[in-house]
Formats: C-alpha cells, structure tokens, sequence
C-alpha cells in the first residue's frame, strides 16, 4: 500500500510540475516555418505537434488549417503530396485534399490509386457539412429542372396525340352553331382562343394540353394533372431552392457544427461573439462563447466567459467544472477544488465534477478524500466516469460536453426582437408570391380550366374516336354501321367485302398503309426525341415516367448540375467522371424508349 502511495506522489508530483503544452496556434506557427523552408522533411514533426495540440483540446477537425495545406501544395509535387496527407490528418472531411491525390495519381499513371481517393473525396463531400448543404440544395435544384423537363415535354407529347381528335370535336361543336362556312371559322377560333386572345404561344399549348385531356385514360390523366401541377410549381420551389442554396448558413447553425464536429471555425466564433448584446446575461450563451474560444486557444477569454456563466443566477454546474480544469491544469490544486465545490452544490449529480475532484485531490494527496469522490464519480456515471465527457491536457482530466443541444436550448428562450437581430427570422412566404407569376399562373388556372372541360365532356359531350385501321376521327352512332373500333369505311371494306368494290377496297387499303407508315414514324420520331413518351401514350404509364425522368435528369445534370453547381461546390473535383456518368444513364433510358417504339409493327 506504501508503494502506491508513494508511486501516486510521485506521478502526481511529475504531473503538476509538468509545462503547459504548446497552443494549437504556436504549433500551427511551427507549420508555417516549415512551410516557407519548402523542404518536405522537416513538415512532418510540426504536423505531430499540431495533431497533439489540437487532440488535448479535443478538437478533432482543424479545417483552416488543413485548408492552407491545400493552397499551399498547388503547383508542388512531392511536398505537395506530403501536405495534402498532412491535411487529411488535421481534417479527413476536407474533399479538396481527396480530389488532389486523386488527381496526382491519375496524372502520374498509378490509376488504382486515383479511383478509389476520387471516390474517398465524394464520401468527404457528404461528410462535410458545408459541401454537403450545398450538395444537397443544388441536387434539389438539379431535380425540380430535370422534373419540369421531363413535365414540358410529356405535355407535348400527349398533346400531339390527342390534337386530332380536340380539333374534329372543335368542329362538331362549331357545325352545331353555325352553317358550314361559319363553323369552319369558328372552330379555329376555338382552337386558337388562346392565342387569338392575346395571351402568347405558352397558354395555347396548355389549352390544347387541357382540352384533350377527355382521351386520356386514368393513369394518363395523373400524368396530365401531375405535370400541370409540376411546372405550375416549379418558380415556387426555384426561388426557394435558389435562396436556399445561395444564402449563407446561420451564425448558430454554424457554431452547431464546430460543436458537434469539435471544429476549428474562426469565423463562427467572431459572428457569435458579436451577439453578446444580444445573448448577454445568459449563462448558456457565455458557456458556449467559452467553449469555443477554449477551442480556438484563447484561454484567458475563455475564463472570462466560464466565470461570467458561472456567475449568472441560472448558472450550469458544468461552467464551475470547466473553471476546476483549466485551474488544474494550470496547477493550482486548490483552486480547482473550490471551483468543483462549488459544481457539486450547483448539481449533485455532477459525475464529471466528482470526477476531476478525485484528482485535484490526489495532487494535494489528500488521497481519501480523492478515492471517495472517485467512487461517487463512478456511481453516477454508471461505471467508468472516465469515459465520459472530452479529454483534457492532463489525461485525467475530463471536460463537460457543450453541444449543438444547448445551443438550441438557447435560441428557443429568445424572443421574437432577438430572433430578428441574431438573424434567426423565421421564414419568409415569400417564394409563394411566384405562384401569380405569368409562367405559373399558366398552368394552374389552365389546369383548373381543363379540368372544368373534362367534367363537362364526361357527362354531356363524349369524346371523338380513332379508326383502328385508317386513322380516321369520327363519333361514335353519327352515322349508321361504325363501331366502335373502326370507321364505317373499314368496316365496309374489311367486314362485308362482297359488296364493296375492289377499287374501292384498294384506295382503302392504300389509305390503311399509309396511316401505318405515318403513324409508325411519328410513334418512333417521338421515342427519339422524347424519352418515355411513347410509353406513356400507349399506356406503359410507371415505364414511360421513369424512363422520362432518368433521361432528363441525366440531360440536366450534365448540362447545367455539374459544369455550374458542382463545379463551384468543389473546384477540385474532376468533372468529366460525373459528366460521363450522367450522359451514359441518359443514353440508357433513351435506348430503353427507342428500342421499345422499334418492336410495334
């Protein structure tokens, strides 16, 4: 038992006569140094020294920093290599550095290495918070361009196969009116009301879109209602998207973060220290000002907050804990003990102050008292109280977690004003007002319009019908002997043949030839121009979207996600990969649509 008190003094004794260890910013200065030798052998040291720095705060991404790394081994080789692993060690989320390798390596001919570095740089990419936010909103942009594609031109297509008949019903009705002279006028005007009226091209094909909508089936009509209400929609969810993806994140989203991830984040922290006017005499918001600035290796302020958190009526026992550790690692024993004192009557369940006072204690050797608090520690903490918490310069030491949670805890106290001034507004309906924009207003007060024409078609107006054989559009029980498949042409010369002449049977069997060359060019003309259409028409609904929505979105991010958003997310991301990949699933759903009007005869 003597042995080990004595070996405890004795470590304890070491301990305490230990130096303070160099601040992440003198080690980050040691970098630099290094940096301006441009000799690669001397970096790695200071970057050992850098890591432990930043480890004894627990600060565990050093993004600044290893973002310098990066810029500096532009237009370097070897060094340039060594530092863009150095910056990987100071921050693995960073994907410039991933991409950079990736790149080195391909250049340099060792292609097994580049691709699965390219593709460590696309894990960064979601890793990181920021390129992930941006990643995210600009897919989001990217999605609604490839579904207002594929919408506008699913609309053409439906359009074009419903046309004939919308323009023979114009007819019927105008020949109910009027004489035959008049109604031919008259029926053009019903076709082009929209155009005649001065409202432009957009609103005529939305009106012949909506007036055919009565030769639609069921699943056709979804379609029909769903891209009205897509590209109706569509200057709402882009204005959203665009201030979404454009305005800056939140000073307290931000500090979130460096929370969360143990950050480096000079920038959040000077934007959350200027809203001391506004978050000032909150005892929460000075224990996360301390904690960042802890982090950022200014000490002395970081007191300054802990004990202004500390002082504050509605004090958290984690503030005296924090002021016990930094005293302790000072090497003020007793002054440590105080201020875990103090945590303990703040909050008696405060493992991590019981668990700091054992070793205030054993500096003192007091060792009784510090083995009682060691095991009250360990009561509370269930176990072993030291696993609990972030590390301290002294491996004993173990500090209370300030995270994102409090910071929440703190924004939901605040009142609307301080909302405003800390810029946490709520959000606008702004992007609402898009729907009285005229390319909005288009589609969903034509979409209501077809709508009403449908309802009224179904029950008092049937639609026309299409000839089986010829094509031709008629109506249904007009005249004596058509049926409802074919025309009473076709059922002449193919159902009662022995009295029909063969003159007459061939100038309609030519007729029938032709609509099937027609009918089959312009089938295999719209597979080729529009992905999915054909199987939309034919009635293929699931098939033809999802192959719609494959080849636009292909089309979309090759042409306008990757060359303008992806680019600016991370420059140093080679693009011709993605490019590639995009083009290649286009061309998959445009062979699928292709290859499918090619099998009909």
């Amino acid at each position: 038992m003597r042995f080990v008190v004595a070996v405890s003094v004795l470590v304890c004794a070491a301990l305490a006569a230990a130096p303070a260890e160099a601040s992440v910013d003198e080690a980050w200065m040691e970098v630099q140094e290094a940096l301006s030798a441009n000799d690669e052998a001397p970096l790695t040291e200071p970057i050992e020294e850098l890591v432990e720095s930043a480890e004894e705060i627990d600060v565990r991404r050093l993004t600044p920093q290893a973002s310098a790394l990066v810029a500096w081994s532009h237009g370097r080789s070897s060094a340039g290599d060594q530092a863009l692993q150095a910056a990987l060690r100071l921050d693995a989320e960073l994907p410039a550095a991933h991409f950079l390798l990736a790149e080195r390596s391909w250049e340099e001919g060792r292609r097994l290495q580049a691709v699965p570095r390219y593709l460590r740089g696309w894990v960064a990419l979601f890793q990181n918070e920021v390129s992930r936010r941006h990643l995210l909103w600009s897919t989001a942009l990217w999605t609604a361009i490839g579904l207002a594609l594929a919408a506008a031109v699913t609309m053409v297509v439906l359009t074009a196969r419903t046309l004939r008949r919308s323009a023979h019903d114009a007819m019927v009705l105008s020949r109910m009116i009027f004489e035959r002279g008049n109604a031919v006028v008259f029926g053009v005007v019903l076709l082009l009301l929209p155009l005649l009226a001065g409202l432009g091209p957009v609103w005529l094909l939305v009106y012949l879109f909506v007036i055919g909508w009565v030769y639609l089936d069921r699943g056709q009509r979804i379609v029909a209602v769903a891209c009205c209400l897509v590209l109706a929609l569509l200057p709402v969810g882009l204005d959203a998207l665009q201030r979404g993806l454009f305005d800056a994140p939140t000073v307290t989203r931000r500090v979130a973060v460096a929370l969360d991830e143990r950050q480096l984040e000079p920038s959040a922290l000077r934007e959350f220290l200027n809203l001391k006017e506004v978050f000032g005499g909150d005892s929460t918001y000075h224990l996360i000002l301390g904690e960042l600035l802890r982090m950022h290796s200014a000490p002395e302020p970081a007191k300054a907050e802990f004990q202004t958190a500390a002082l504050e009526p509605l004090g958290d026992a984690r503030s005296f804990v924090i002021l016990g550790n930094m005293a302790l690692e000072d090497g003020d024993a007793q002054l440590a003990i105080q201020y875990y004192d103090e945590a303990i009557a703040t909050d008696g369940r405060a493992a991590l102050a019981y668990h700091n006072l054992s070793s205030a204690y054993d500096l003192v050797r007091r060792f009784q008292q510090g083995d009682i608090a060691r095991a009250r520690a360990r009561e509370l903490a269930g176990g072993r109280s030291a696993s609990l918490g972030l590390r301290g310069r002294d491996p004993r030491v173990r500090y209370p977690a300030v995270t994102s949670d409090d910071l929440r805890s703190l924004v939901r106290g605040l009142t609307p004003e301080q909302r405003q001034q800390a810029g946490l507004s709520p959000g606008s309906w702004r992007s609402l007002r898009q729907l009285l924009s005229p390319l909005s207003m288009v589609f969903w007060a034509t979409g209501l319009f077809g709508a009403v024409v449908l309802a009224v078609r179904l029950r008092w107006f049937s639609g026309a019908r299409e000839c089986g054989k010829c094509g031709k559009v008629y109506r249904f029980n007009d005249e004596p002997g058509e049926s409802g498949v074919y025309c009473k042409q076709c059922v002449s010369v193919f159902l009662q043949r022995d009295v029909v002449p063969i003159d007459q049977q061939a100038a309609k069997l030519a007729q029938v030839r032709r609509w099937g060359s027609w009918s089959s060019f312009a089938r295999r003309l719209g597979a080729l121009l529009a992905p999915g259409g054909y199987q939309v028409v034919v009635g293929r609904i699931v098939v033809g979207v999802v192959l719609a929505l494959v080849f636009w979105f292909g089309i979309a991010g090759a042409l306008v996600w990757a060359p303008r958003f992806l680019s600016a997310i991370e420059p140093t991301m080679a693009l011709p990969p993605v490019m590639i990949a995009l083009v290649l699933l286009a061309v998959v759903a445009w062979l699928g649509s292709v290859a499918a009007s090619w099998r009909r005869r």
